[in-house]
């Protein structure tokens, strides 16, 4: 079937050519016998024997197949380089396909053939995007691909030009255009599209003594990406001080800065930080992408019970919910998804936070500034006198926080911060450390929840296999697990070959009943009050990683990785 459709439309198309008069029956003809001997196609067999120019025969496909093209060496202004970066040059460069624009979940690709329904597919399994194809000629291809996806950064041009004492890396030019076409701009822009477009959380730009190593943090593992030398190392780091509005002339004390870079017709917040080290400053950018988050509390993990039990605690009037974990556990996270869940026009929502991190139009968000005294017990305390139904604490630092958000809670408001401890039961004994009243706390705290966050496995190349019976867990632990089917991490272009794509949240969830309010009344050990917890159905971060695996969802090695 396919040889019969294929030799149709090579008489369809060759057909249309003659009738256009940019070919003779005869040139037809003699490529025809050629196309036949030698296999390749009919189009590339007119051109290299000089009857015709790919222009024209795109021009004549494109029509018969009802396929938009697009000329990429004159049609700039449609390329959108962050979406360039979305394919891997790897899979670009041999099949000859560059991505050059995107509206929502469509990915607009130039391919030489349209019609090549396996390299479509294989895009769609790589990006996860749906492929809208565009016809383009393979030279056009090719030179998009070096100018666009290029990451040699010009290095020896930028070499070249800071020998120059007149070198300017402030955006001091009367023309912007002459600010985009600087190399170490382009260098500078480039590093922070292409970790936008590997969904980095953060970039390192870590100084050394014989190079500057650029790492990207992907799914909260940090992966070294490449090294530039050491006499483009001030100059980069300047450029990001200046994006992110800090002073370059001091390079002794650390300083703090935001930025926003345009990716994919979005703009996409950055938060600059940078700290003197013995080679130079180091330089961490957290890339802050709501387009790329779904605040959506039925999607950080949690489920069964534990998504019922939470719904509840977070939407009832009054009482605190406490979310905690170590940094990078994805506490905002839930944060910010369970406030979008209970946000509606009848409650006012106020958020103190260090820093504020991604910004809601429905919310009324306060930063904290400890250069003018406004820290989170002066700002909690000013937001109460602001009439709140809802207010979430971003950290409980200290025992005049804790008071405050404790009193909140029992006086008629929602409150929802995040503490730093390693299981659920702990929280209440790291309250009572800071100074808090165990009666305060048992009047106040409704719900406690610790998270974790593991990383996905990577549903286009992941494999199933059976779970051998000498796991390296706890004996429960491997009786749940053992001689059951799970799957492993593979690697492959979607995934960046890492055989994980993505991050989810691991929960353990501890409603404070009455026999715990007791418990903690009478100032019993956080053993005895995890053992009742447990007896009430709250399962730990090791139980809920386990279901995690028994679901497809992460792997064992993940799991070990995160929570033993």
């Amino acid at each position: 079937m396919d040889i019969n459709i294929k030799k149709e439309t090579r008489q369809r198309i060759g057909q249309m050519l003659v009738s256009r008069k940019l070919i003779t029956p005869e040139q037809l003809e003699d490529a025809i016998k050629t196309q036949k001997n030698t296999g390749k196609r009919l189009g590339e067999v007119l051109v290299r024997k000089g009857y015709l120019s790919v222009e024209d025969f795109n021009d004549v496909l494109t029509i018969q197949k009802g396929f938009d093209s697009i000329d990429l060496s004159t049609e700039t202004e449609r390329i959108d380089q962050g979406s360039a970066l979305i394919i891997p040059k790897e899979f670009a460069l041999k099949n000859s396909v560059f991505a050059f624009n995107q509206e929502e979940d469509i990915l607009y690709v130039a391919l030489q053939d349209p019609l090549n329904i396996s390299i479509i597919d294989d895009i769609r399994l790589i990006t996860g995007f749906e492929v809208k194809p565009f016809m383009s000629s393979k030279t056009d291809i090719d030179n998009a691909i070096r100018k666009y996806m290029s990451e040699d950064y010009n290095l020896k041009e930028i070499e070249e030009i800071i020998k120059d004492k007149d070198f300017i890396v402030q955006e001091k030019f009367e023309d912007r255009g002459k600010v985009e076409e600087n190399p170490l701009v382009k260098l500078a822009n480039q590093i922070l599209l292409k970790a936008v477009s590997l969904r980095a959380s953060d970039v390192h730009i870590e100084p050394h003594e014989k190079q500057c190593t650029i790492r990207y943090r992907i799914d909260g593992v940090l992966q070294n990406i490449r090294d530039v030398p050491k006499s483009v190392q001030r100059l980069l780091i300047s450029r990001y001080k200046i994006m992110g509005g800090m002073d370059i002339t001091e390079s002794r004390l650390p300083q703090d800065g935001r930025s926003s870079v345009k990716f994919h017709n979005r703009v996409i917040d950055l938060r600059v930080a940078s700290i003197p080290t013995v080679f130079g400053e180091n330089i961490t950018i957290r890339i802050l992408d709501r387009g790329g988050m779904d605040f959506d509390v039925t999607k950080v993990g949690l489920d069964g019970r534990d998504l019922e039990l939470y719904l509840r605690k977070i939407e009832q009037p009054y009482g605190s919910v406490i979310i905690t974990g170590p940094t990078g556990s994805g506490k905002t996270t839930t944060l910010y998804a369970s406030l979008m869940h209970i946000t509606s026009s009848e409650k006012k929502i106020y958020t103190i936070e260090d820093p504020v991190e991604y910004r809601f139009p429905e919310i009324m968000q306060v930063q904290v500034n400890s250069k003018i005294g406004m820290d989170f017990a002066r700002g909690l305390r000013s937001l109460l006198r602001s009439d709140p139904d809802i207010v979430m604490v971003g950290e409980v630092r200290d025992l005049e926080t804790a008071k405050i958000a404790l009193e909140s809670a029992i006086t008629g408001h929602l409150v929802l911060t995040t503490l730093h401890t390693n299981d659920a039961p702990s929280s209440l004994t790291r309250l009572m450390e800071m100074g808090a009243e165990s009666y305060m706390i048992s009047s106040a705290v409704s719900c406690i929840v610790a998270q974790r966050l593991v990383r996905v496995l990577c549903k286009s190349c992941k494999e199933e296999y059976i779970i051998p019976d000498d796991v390296p867990f706890s004996e429960e632990i491997r009786k749940t697990l053992a001689s059951k089917k799970a799957y492993k991490a593979v690697g492959c272009p979607r995934c960046s070959n890492t055989g994980y794509f993505g991050r989810i949240g691991i929960f353990s969830v501890m409603a404070v009943s009455k026999k715990i309010k007791n418990m903690l009344l009478r100032k019993e050990s956080t053993d005895d009050i995890d053992s009742v917890a447990r007896e009430e159905g709250m399962k730990t971060l090791v139980e809920s990683a386990a279901e995690k695996v028994l679901q497809g969802i992460t792997s064992i090695e993940e799991m070990y990785r995160v929570v033993y």
